[in-house]
């Protein structure tokens, strides 16, 4: 069968057919280039070069003639590697066994892969799928055939295939083969591209360092700020743009809020490309507010930013350099970011072999959960050790990393003097009532009589009752509610209303829960917050005589008398530790000591729960499915729901009818994210939504849909002061509206 021509693919539409050879060389030789920039040029060309080795099989032939179906081609390719030195080949045979699926250990791969080799007939694969081939006559024709159109082909030595170093964890282990998976996975989404994405130019460092300047330069001329607070925002800007001529590593920045890390850290980071050669810049935040926000900054310096998140509309010509990351500067959720270094399915690991060699820039940072932490820094100081990326975690309220189980944390402090920065910028003094519960409607008094307050609370319900509260109390005056109630196009309008009226000196009494507390640029005299973990706290200060304009902002510390008053179980725990902390000695807010403190007694308290547990678990027995399913940042589960925000309502009309008619894509989605909601209960919500199907999923499947969309006339359940509002509600909505 060595005179017969193997094809990789259907004919097109100009009968033209690709050759199973054609297409094995292009992958092969796009996958080395990709795994060069981590060193990994050999083992990823060979992933390239063997993928498709199963296309060598009458079986899958008879596919492409459409007189076959269900065959595997990949599991085939994989078997042929494991024909190899097993151990040193490990990660290419997982990687080439997943390019048509998901990740699997080759532990967990071994029983099938010794069957096809082993078995002369059909095998059915775990898939449900037959193996292209079966046997050993039809692995030595495919050999035959393989080696008739690669005759200069040898297997390279084991140490040209193994990694440099070797792995000092099993993420590390893990994550070199989702590594080589992405640069196969590229590789073969490219070379199959019909219009393969033109590579963009490379980030211009010296343009941006001088639109960075002249940007800094007419803020610090138009600043209405504290003088002396403009002085700290000039000094940490220049101190990290000094930091950035080092050698790349792991580093942290701690800053008070407001004192201007989103610049400063844009900063450091062009100077340290230009000193390192590094080859790109990803700003990594936890929340889509602080995206649109951050972008909208970076825009004004680097016209070339990229975002990929849920919200992110791009042309089509821009979807796939969102999808492989390969721009110079880009912004993502914490998400996105994380969950693919963790993942094992294709989409999500594409883009992983160009994070290597980049500045990460992680604002924010204290917004990892607990039950994660351990993996992910292990698999950040991987990315520094083995990939050349430097990584920033970016905050002021820096965790003592250094108190969890197995971490080392070697990271270098891009502004050792911080501590001088806390104590100069001490804008706001804390009041503690922990000791009693205080009822919402008491609070809703005190705000009543301060024109620009805030209270932040933990829980959606508590805001909407101490809304309702303050309602009364101030029926004639304009008054904001800020929760994930409100759909994403709502809330932005809100914060713009609020930071408009506080320029002009407005009335401003804001309602919130958790998502103002980062990022969000706006600036109350006086501030509640709810008892809740000691970053959240100080996050929320951060919102509180934020210019320095005031001689000094108060914060009230309180605990809402209602039943529920966290959450889960995790934002608990911290709150549980800042009681503790205040009963023992006074919490200063603006001492980095104190929240060292805080950070070492509540890791030292995490004794893991059933989630850390069988991560850590999967993770020791190479367990990539369960891995990728287990380690999720944000709570699954809910629905999403379509709602009809009067500010957007001609998007809600257009998105509604579409989805309902032809079925939900994911541009529709795109589209339609500004106005979803999320609502974690289900029945609630169900009497006022109808589900939404993908397209192509007929009204009849009996199927679970996360997508709902507000019915036809019960668009009321959605509230343009505080979201969206089910029926349970709408008879309290009465006495104001």
């Amino acid at each position: 069968m060595i005179d017969m021509i193997y094809y990789a693919k259907s004919s097109q539409k100009d009968d033209a057919q690709e050759t199973v050879k054609k297409h094995l060389q292009a992958v092969g030789s796009l996958a080395q280039i990709y795994g060069k920039t981590f060193e990994a040029e050999i083992p990823a060309g060979l992933c390239g070069l063997f993928h498709d080795f199963g296309k060598y099989s009458s079986a899958f032939q008879k596919v492409l003639q459409g007189t076959q179906s269900g065959i595997d081609h990949a599991i085939s390719s994989a078997a042929f590697l494991y024909t190899f030195r097993k151990k040193v080949f490990r990660p290419m045979i997982e990687a080439v066994a997943a390019h048509h699926s998901h990740l699997i250990s080759q532990e967990d791969m071994a029983g099938i892969l010794d069957t096809i080799l082993q078995t002369e007939g059909p095998v059915t694969t775990s898939g449900g799928k037959q193996a292209a081939l079966c046997g050993v006559k039809a692995y030595q024709e495919a050999a035959e055939a393989f080696r008739s159109d690669f005759p200069d082909f040898r297997i390279p030595k084991s140490k040209a295939i193994s990694p440099q170093n070797s792995f000092t964890s099993p993420e590390d282990d893990m994550l070199y083969t989702r590594m080589l998976f992405s640069c196969l996975i590229d590789a073969d989404y490219t070379a199959s591209s019909h219009t393969p994405p033109e590579e963009g130019p490379p980030l211009d460092i010296s343009t941006a360092l001088k639109n960075l300047y002249n940007h800094c330069e007419a803020l610090r001329k138009n600043s209405g700020a504290d003088p002396m607070l403009n002085q700290f925002r000039t000094q940490l800007f220049e101190r990290c743009g000094q930091a950035g001529e080092q050698n790349g590593g792991l580093f942290t920045l701690t800053a008070p809020t407001g004192t201007g890390k989103t610049l400063a850290l844009l900063h450091f980071a062009l100077r340290h490309c230009q000193y390192t050669g590094k080859r790109r810049i990803i700003v990594v935040l936890p929340f889509l507010s602080l995206i649109e926000q951050s972008a909208h900054v970076y825009r004004k310096i680097i016209p070339q930013v990229m975002e990929d998140h849920s919200q992110s509309k791009l042309p089509e010509e821009l979807r796939e350099h969102a999808a492989r990351w390969d721009q110079p500067f880009l912004i993502t959720t914490s998400v996105r970011f994380f969950e693919a270094l963790f993942s094992d399915h294709p989409a999500d690991c594409r883009k992983l072999h160009n994070v290597a060699n980049s500045v990460i820039l992680f604002d924010e940072a204290q917004s990892l959960p607990v039950s994660l932490l351990t993996p992910t820094l292990k698999t950040m100081e991987v990315l520094c050790a083995r990939y050349g990326c430097s990584v920033v975690f970016s905050t002021a309220t820096q965790p003592d990393y250094t108190g969890l189980r197995e971490i080392s944390w070697p990271a270098a402090e891009l502004l050792p003097e911080h501590r001088n920065f806390y104590k100069a910028l001490r804008r706001t003094s804390a009041r503690w009532n922990i000791d009693t519960m205080t009822p919402l409607e008491v609070i809703a008094e005190k705000m009543a009589q301060n024109q620009n307050v805030c209270a932040i609370v933990n829980l959606r319900a508590h805001a909407r009752k101490l809304y309702r509260a303050l309602a009364e109390r101030c029926p004639e005056e304009e008054l904001f509610l800020l929760s994930t109630d409100l759909c994403p196009a709502h809330r932005t309008e809100v914060i713009q209303t609020i930071h408009r009226r506080q320029k002009e000196r407005l009335p401003c009494r804001v309602v919130s829960t958790q998502c103002i507390e980062a990022g969000v640029d706006l600036d109350f005299q006086q501030l509640y917050r709810a008892l809740a973990p000691l970053e959240a706290i100080i996050q929320a200060a951060g919102r509180c005589n934020r210019n320095g304009t005031a001689a000094c902002g108060e914060i009230f510390i309180f605990v809402p008398e209602e039943e529920r008053l966290y959450p889960d179980s995790h934002y608990e725990n911290g709150a549980t530790v800042v009681r503790a902390m205040q009963m023992q000695q006074a919490i200063d807010l603006n001492d980095p000591d104190c929240i060292r403190r805080y950070y070492r007694q509540l890791f030292g308290a995490f004794r893991g729960d059933s989630k850390s547990q069988t991560l850590e678990r999967a993770i020791a027995e190479r367990d990539f499915p369960v891995v990728s399913q287990t380690y999720r940042l944000i709570q699954q589960g809910g629905i999403q729901a379509l709602v009809p925000y009067e500010g957007q309502k001609a998007l809600y009309q257009k998105v509604r009818a579409q989805a309902l008619e032809t079925g939900l894509t994911k541009a529709l989605l795109r589209t339609a994210a500004p106005l979803t909601v999320t609502c974690y209960d289900r029945e609630l919500a169900e009497r006022v939504c109808e589900p939404l199907y993908f397209a192509g999923a007929g009204r009849l499947e009996n199927r679970e849909s996360p997508y709902y969309a507000v019915l036809s006339g019960q668009e009321d359940c959605y509230n343009s002061k505080m979201g969206f509002c089910p029926p349970a509600e709408q008879s309290l909505q009465n006495l104001f509206w």
